[in-house]
């Protein structure tokens, strides 16, 4: 559950940058933001590849950087496309 001065958007994995960080294209608005995983996403030793679909979290003042909290799974595919 994101916090209240949270957005949740979900998007796709462009690119694996140095230092845990990853490109992320919004589904909603095409805008390509950095995020970095999650702690609970680290404690669990989920992979993150390049073409995946994930959710971030966004925070309102600083729409550039994000967290990325959930990735769906590959037997659901990608988020309805709309």
């Amino acid at each position: 559950m994101a916090k209240a001065w949270m957005l949740e958007r979900d998007g796709e994995i462009l690119e694996q940058l140095p230092a845990g960080k990853y490109m992320v294209k919004l589904k909603d608005t095409d805008m390509i933001i950095t995020c970095y995983k999650a702690g609970k996403m680290k404690q669990s030793h989920i992979g993150i590849i390049e073409g995946d679909w994930v959710k971030v979290e966004v925070n309102q003042y600083d729409m550039k950087q994000g967290r990325i909290v959930y990735r769906y799974n590959v037997a659901t595919k990608a988020p309805t496309q709309e």
